[in-house]
């Protein structure tokens, strides 16, 4: 067996450094693969063959090997893998010395290849969800049949509505993973903290989409249902971020995108998610859990939706006001009255000063400006053209 080939010298070496007795690994065509002693590797051993056949363990005395090329004194081990014989282990030594120790030997050697051979697997799997993510999520366009293999081979059901989450961590993965475990390890385990936190019994496809970033695809059968998801994603988001500083992975960035009518298009809701998680640095929005579900973020955006024409008719409304030596003290000044719900008393007590204080530079901004700031449509101008 090929994959038994591969992985016979790191066998070998394990083996080695807990057994006294020297090793080898034949293949079932009875050529040797690995060997404590690496000049018999790929040699012949013919007993291996009679192993083989007889699917069970044989002895091989100094009277029985004394014809024999490239035989020593020792006991011979079918392998099995799947209930099927896929080599031989040979013990070298005394047979009287080998016997009590070789049943333990050999069960290490087929449970070490297990693991092995299934760690292959595991990883082949991940690499075959994060090429699956890369292609849906990078491309605007993609091959519907392309896709539905992929969602045939890992599992997911094709023809439901999708929407996309976005974890991003920064280079917290590299940093924590130099202070606690592997790479690997740590990914598996902030894979498995994001199943946990966002309860996925329905979960499509979760995975790194490179070092900074975990993409999550959800499948929904109707709008309600994703609406459903987005009123429990705050609370679930925050779950994910406790479950994560276990693993010192500090101030992620979570955003969910709109639904996509299909797997296909889902590279849409993966846009609008990066863009929301863009705007919440440039913005620097606290808390970093971000959807257009959420009014203050539909609020924050708003300015930015705004025609060029209409800032600047504005903004020549407001000149005096702009080039004022202070206009950076007064705009925050109004823009936390404003976010205070225009109340005087508690926007004073916000910014540390008296309320006449704060009506008189109020009435500074009405001068400079014409506008009512008692008025909340006029607030209303103001406060988006600040923004």
């Amino acid at each position: 067996m090929n994959l038994l080939a591969q992985f016979a010298q790191k066998i070998v070496k394990a083996v080695s450094s807990i057994s006294p007795f020297s090793i080898s690994l034949s293949d079932e065509n009875g050529f040797i693969i690995g060997a404590t002693d690496p000049e018999r590797v790929g040699t012949y051993h013919l007993p291996s063959k009679e192993v083989i056949e007889k699917n069970d363990y044989v002895i091989f005395d100094k009277e029985k090997i004394k014809n024999m090329d490239n035989v020593f004194e020792g006991i011979a081990f079918p392998l099995q893998f799947d209930y099927k014989t896929i080599g031989v282990l040979g013990i070298i030594g005394p047979p009287a010395q080998v016997e009590p120790y070789g049943l333990l030997i050999k069960n290490y050697v087929e449970m070490m290849w297990q693991e092995t051979f299934h760690q292959q697997i595991t990883d082949m799997e991940t690499k075959t969800r994060e090429t699956f993510a890369q292609y849906i999520l990078l491309n605007e366009e993609v091959e519907s049949q392309r896709v539905e293999q992929y969602c045939e081979m890992l599992g997911i059901s094709y023809g439901r509505k999708n929407f996309c989450i976005v974890i991003d961590i920064g280079n917290s993965l590299l940093n924590s993973a130099k202070k606690h475990i592997s790479i690997e390890m740590l990914k598996e385990n902030l894979l498995r903290c994001t199943y946990e936190a966002y309860a996925c019994s329905d979960y499509s496809l979760c995975t790194f989409l490179n070092t900074e970033k975990i993409v999550m695809l959800r499948q929904v059968k109707t709008v309600e249902e994703y609406k459903k998801l987005l009123g429990k994603f705050d609370k679930q988001s925050r779950e994910l971020i406790r479950l994560f500083a276990v693993y010192s992975i500090k101030n992620p960035c979570i955003a969910a995108g709109s639904l996509s009518g299909s797997i296909e298009s889902v590279n849409a809701s993966y846009q609008e998610a990066e863009n929301l998680i863009r705007f919440a640095k440039e913005r620097d929005i606290e808390p970093k859990i971000l959807t257009n579900y959420h009014w203050h973020i539909v609020l924050e955006k708003l300015p930015l939706y705004v025609s060029e024409n209409y800032r600047e008719t504005i903004q020549f409304r407001i000149n005096a006001f702009m080039e004022h030596e202070h206009f950076s003290e007064l705009a925050d000044l109004f823009i936390i009255y404003c976010e205070n719900n225009m109340n005087i008393s508690k926007t004073a007590k916000v910014l540390y000063i008296h309320r006449n204080t704060l009506i008189y530079r109020l009435k500074k901004i009405e001068e400079m400006t014409s506008l009512n700031t008692g008025s909340f449509q006029d607030c209303m101008l103001l406060y988006l053209a600040l923004k």
